[in-house]
């Protein structure tokens, strides 16, 4: 997605169009120990454009559907990811001074009359990911994906693992009450 900054009007330049999904999942593999984040569809970018003194205003969104392993489960889910995008795109010619040369990350630096987005909106979908991400939960506590309570954590041996939990808050809610019942003596 390569755009002429000088082409931009100051009232402002709409773009909605797909980003491709293969160099997105190529830099999601790289050096990927578990089940990647893949995505299933070219992302959408919905961003709008608008020259200003100091730059370029990027505003808008990339949505993008992709599969994921689910921090809960283990399972890989489908899932979808929304990327909010609020930059300023300058040139180092319209940095202030020394004093702005510290990085920002809202301020993204290009030079000459182009500018390539598809690296930085790549990144920001990159970085809204989360390795803990899991499905929503319904009002039960259940993976609305796999419909398994959320509430154990521990789906494999189930009602084995919350015996001993019980066990154990049982006897420290009694340790608790002898120790307030002989305070009381």
């Amino acid at each position: 997605m390569r755009i002429l900054v000088t082409t931009i009007p100051f009232s402002g330049m709409k773009i909605d169009a797909p980003i491709p999904k293969d160099a997105l999942n190529c830099r999601l593999q790289e050096g990927a120990t578990g089940e990647p984040v893949t995505f299933t569809e070219d992302p959408l970018v919905d961003i709008t454009l608008t020259r200003t003194h100091g730059g370029v205003m990027v505003k808008g969104i990339v949505t993008g559907a992709c599969t994921q392993g689910c921090s809960t489960c283990g399972d890989t889910v489908p899932h979808e990811v929304l990327a909010p995008i609020d930059w300023l795109l300058q040139t180092s010619s319209d940095r202030a001074g020394l004093d702005d040369e510290l990085d920002d990350p809202g301020v993204i630096v290009y030079e000459g009359d182009h500018i390539n987005l598809e690296e930085h909106l790549q990144e920001a979908l990159i970085l809204t990911l989360s390795p803990f991400w899991h499905p929503p939960r319904d009002s039960q506590d259940r993976c609305t994906f796999c419909k398994r309570p959320c509430s154990g954590r521990q789906w494999s041996s189930g009602q084995a693992a919350e015996a001993p939990a019980q066990k154990a808050s049982s006897s420290f809610g009694t340790l608790l009450k002898g120790a307030l019942g002989s305070k009381k003596k």
